[in-house]
């Protein structure tokens, strides 16, 4: 039996864990999880372990060492914990059995061997296999197809350039007396420093702003909503060097999204969203008409493009075990 271990450094992106679960469980790889699960109040993973009905062996990071000889391959689930890797892992000996998870180009480092691009605009030259951390196993109509619900997910820092507050600005301003409403998911830490920046964000009454949520909590308020915004910025960062987590949880539940043209036909979503050219209030007529037939239609979309990319992520993971084990 293959063993890997997944191993997460800090405390974030255990939200691509369902991909790696999903797969293993069903392919029946022996999983350990190196995760200091009782440090983020925003983890993954209780939610996998409910969403797939198994247990997880889950252990302390300080436990790697210790059990560095009993794994096939190490997957590091954050080539920005660079820093905090065991410096063995990064010598010739364990780099062959070492995959790291690349979030952005900008991360990657020489001993990094071999490589799972979460975006198709990630570009290495290295040993790599492509995926969006998507996962089939969530099956419900999750969204509200009768309320125009519109969600913004994650912090927006002013000192990134991914998402575009403007295009939410240019939609209240433009669309300001119709029936929706706009809900907004980050760490209170983060809302507090937007909204000084941003008062439209807190002085308008179409926002709803829920802080701090668990990934459950999140998830069940997320059944209110009709459309996930991306809010990508115009050839960002999320064209050229970053996954917007945005997709992939879009995705995994079965919500349609609102995005930009180009963006779209990158990942092939074309079918699971309604697409802009340069604003959101562009279509936001076609958006607040949309018939429930036409909604279903882009859910199915979303549904479709889910389960081939599991096929895609399946192919990608397995093979690269396979070219590994050959070199």
């Amino acid at each position: 039996m293959i063993k890997v271990a997944l191993v997460q450094l800090s405390n974030k992106h255990t939200e691509i864990f369902g991909t790696f679960i999903e797969i293993f469980l069903r392919k029946k790889l022996d999983l350990v999880i190196y995760y200091n699960l009782e440090k983020d109040p925003y983890t993954f993973l209780r939610y996998y372990k409910n969403l797939f009905n198994c247990k997880l062996n889950i252990q302390q990071p300080e436990k790697l060492i210790e059990n560095k000889d009993n794994h096939d391959f190490f997957i590091f689930t954050s080539s920005a914990d660079d820093v905090r890797m065991p410096d063995i892992f990064k010598q010739a000996n364990y780099t062959n059995k070492c995959i790291f998870i690349q979030h952005q180009a900008a991360h990657w480092r020489s001993y990094m061997k071999w490589n799972i691009l979460v975006s198709p605009v990630i570009k290495l030259d290295q040993n790599k296999a492509h995926i969006v951390p998507t996962y089939k196993g969530y099956k419900k109509l999750h969204s509200n197809i009768k309320q125009t619900n519109l969600a913004i997910i994650g912090a927006v820092r002013t000192h990134q350039m991914d998402k575009d507050l403007s295009l939410l600005l240019d939609l209240l301003e433009k669309y300001p007396t119709q029936n929706y409403r706009v809900y907004v998911f980050m760490r209170k830490v983060d809302w507090n420093v937007i909204s000084r920046r941003h008062p439209f964000l807190k002085d308008n009454g179409r926002i709803l702003f829920f802080p701090g949520l668990t990934t459950e909590r999140m998830i069940e308020k997320l059944k209110e909503v009709k459309f996930i915004l991306p809010l990508s910025k115009k050839d960002g960062w999320f064209y050229w060097q970053r996954l917007t987590g945005t997709i992939p949880l879009a995705v995994n539940l079965n919500i349609p999204m609102i995005m930009d043209k180009k963006l779209a036909e990158i990942y092939g979503l074309q079918a699971g969203c309604l697409m802009y050219q340069n604003r959101i209030s562009e279509i936001m007529d076609r958006v607040l008409g949309l018939s429930d037939k036409d909604y279903c239609k882009l859910v199915e979309g979303v549904v479709i493009y889910k389960r081939e990319q599991y096929n895609r992520n399946k192919e990608a993971i397995l093979g690269l075990f396979t070219r590994m084990v050959k070199k």
